[in-house]
């Protein structure tokens, strides 16, 4: 049985969290950001306040900690400052970026940028605590951390793609984003490595022509593919007219000069379509045990990256004659495409999760204990027959 919720542990992250701000604010204030020695030394010391403070309170408070929970505590720091920059860029508020801050990362000043700030400090915070509170409550965080795992991978894909093929020369600064590229690698690799064990399957399950459901989402992957072939070579500039009207009646934003939109569609190409050849392989085939994580990973990505491309595309710093259009058949077509890539990987996401026994396990397997309770290691194993 789980847990009460660790308010200690939980106040650390967040008071963590926030502490970039009023060094952020007082640097800005008072001139002391135009030296780069200073805002690097004072971000080097919040960072290190953001790693060591929780994993330090963590360590005391609890046995076998998974690595992802230092991830998640790292990662709540950088997310509040993305946040802020956002709104700074919207000008919502005002003195928390440093000049040189947007003079090293000149690329999170367009649509792009601002909005993937916004999905950091929103959704990847949630999720990150999230997954803090449910490992202090010895519930199943490891859902959660593959969703978020999807979700900051292609952000990355995407923001170090746009940045190296853009126009503006590349700076330094943009090789710092490799962290965090590799560290929801590394935990998304570790969370797929301790998946639980189990049998396969060999129960007769009916065709696909049988499971109405089922065939739904093939079709809907079916398409997802043929979408993502077509508007990868629409970027890369085809010259096919069916891909030019596409580009000019439909989906304009592709256009944008920042090169994300382009890096995106790329995303879906590369990545993205060989997901749906194994979705299509798994649904023709049932008893494919990666189907739950993997649907879960490709969840989170969908989310990050259709929030991101929608709210670009109506965003008033966009121009206008690249915005989405909002009526008629052009309008129908965006908002039925894009809402579809949205949603319908979250619903496929969830008809996985109710069948673990063909499509596989997803919750915690190893806990972490508390520090009063005997050291032993334990292991949860949730079997339900069916999920409700």
């Amino acid at each position: 049985m789980g847990r009460a919720v660790d308010f200690v542990v939980l106040g650390v992250v967040l008071a963590t969290s926030f502490s970039s701000l009023p060094i952020a604010y007082l640097l800005n204030k008072t001139n002391l950001a135009k030296d780069s020695r200073i805002v690097f030394a004072a971000g080097a010391l919040c960072l290190a306040a953001a790693i060591l403070a929780p994993a330090y309170v963590l360590r005391r408070r609890y046995r076998n900690v998974d690595f992802i929970i230092y991830v998640f505590a790292m990662f709540c720091w950088s997310a509040i400052l993305d946040l802020f920059v956002g709104l700074e860029l919207d000008g919502f508020v005002k003195f928390f970026i440093p000049f040189d801050y947007l003079e090293g990362e000149p690329y999170l000043n367009t649509t792009h940028g601002t909005m993937m700030c916004y999905w950091d400090g929103t959704a990847h915070f949630v999720l990150q605590l999230s997954g803090i509170v449910l490992f202090c409550m010895q519930e199943s965080y490891r859902e959660v951390g593959l969703y978020w795992s999807g979700s900051f991978i292609n952000s990355m894909l995407v923001l170090i793609s746009g940045a190296l093929l853009g126009k503006g020369p590349v700076k330094g600064a943009t090789f710092l984003n490799v962290p965090y590229f590799c560290f929801p690698v590394i935990s998304a690799f570790k969370l797929i490595r301790d998946r639980p064990l189990q049998a396969r399957s060999y129960m007769r399950i009916p065709p696909i022509t049988r499971r109405p459901v089922d065939l739904l989402f093939l079709v809907y992957f079916i398409l997802a593919s043929i979408l993502a072939i077509f508007r990868g070579f629409t970027v890369l500039g085809a010259n096919i007219s069916c891909m030019k009207q596409y580009l000019e009646m439909f989906e304009p934003y592709l256009n944008d000069p920042s090169s994300f939109p382009k890096a995106q569609m790329l995303v879906y190409q590369f990545y993205f379509l060989f997901y749906y050849l194994c979705a299509i392989h798994g649904l023709l085939y049932p008893g494919q045990l990666f189907m739950s994580d993997w649907s879960i990973i490709h969840a989170g990505a969908s989310a990050q990256s259709q929030f991101v491309h929608i709210a670009s595309s109506l965003h008033r710093r966009t121009p206008k004659a690249l915005r989405a259009p909002r009526a008629g058949v052009p309008g129908a077509a965006f908002w039925g495409i894009n809402l579809a890539l949205l949603i319908v990987p979250h619903l496929f996401a969830l008809r996985c999760w109710r069948d673990p026994e063909n499509c596989g396990r997803t919750y915690t397997t190893d806990i972490a204990r508390p520090v009063t309770q005997p050291a032993t290691r334990q292991s949860v194993y949730r079997t339900p027959s069916k999920r409700d």
